[in-house]
């Protein structure tokens, strides 16, 4: 549901408080699993209840390396006036490049995911929706600062980062996989 009326008051005094919108962790679900979302209708939308995933799928938590992950929505108008916008998320991943490395650098390359952040101060966005987000680069490297695998997922959507509920929070939290 598109919002093309500012509909509340954006003043200091009502937004006053900590905010720390650093990523500590991310969780990514394959874009093909994901089956149902419930949206919140009217002002100040929300995550409700739940994504639903398909039966056996599951969540994947990647622990970015420190101060190493963000992200951005930026709106992006076309030349015919046209305008949607683009999500990305940047991370980098520490760690001995092995068998597993290699999968993961390859599932990562590959794929499609709907992307949820969690922000240092305790918030939890779901980018990637309604159009998933995929690989725009996907590096390894060596013998430098940033050593290990360097991801940037990103994907043209029709829709802002979506905030979650603490009831889909919960959700989402008790369908992590323990691999």
């Amino acid at each position: 549901m598109a919002i093309c009326k500012l509909n509340h008051n954006l003043t200091r005094t009502a937004s006053c408080g900590y905010n720390l919108p650093q990523i500590v962790d991310l969780y990514l679900a394959n874009y093909e699993d994901v089956s149902a979302t419930s949206i919140s209708s009217g002002d100040c939308q929300e995550i409700l209840t739940s994504i639903t995933l398909a039966s056996g799928a599951h969540y994947f938590h990647i622990e970015p390396a420190k101060n190493s992950a963000s992200f951005e929505d930026t709106l992006v108008v076309d030349d015919n006036g046209n305008k949607h916008r683009n999500a990305s998320v940047t991370f980098n991943v520490p760690g001995k490049y092995d068998g597993c490395q290699k999968d993961a650098l390859d599932a990562l390359s590959l794929g499609r995911y709907l992307v949820v952040v969690k922000t240092a101060d305790g918030n939890y966005l779901a980018m990637g929706r309604i159009a998933p987000l995929e690989a725009e680069t996907v590096t390894l490297s060596g013998g430098s600062d940033t050593n290990g695998l360097a991801v940037t997922l990103s994907g043209n959507v029709a829709e802002s980062p979506v905030p979650m509920s603490d009831a889909a929070v919960e959700a989402m939290l008790a369908n992590v996989a323990t691999e």
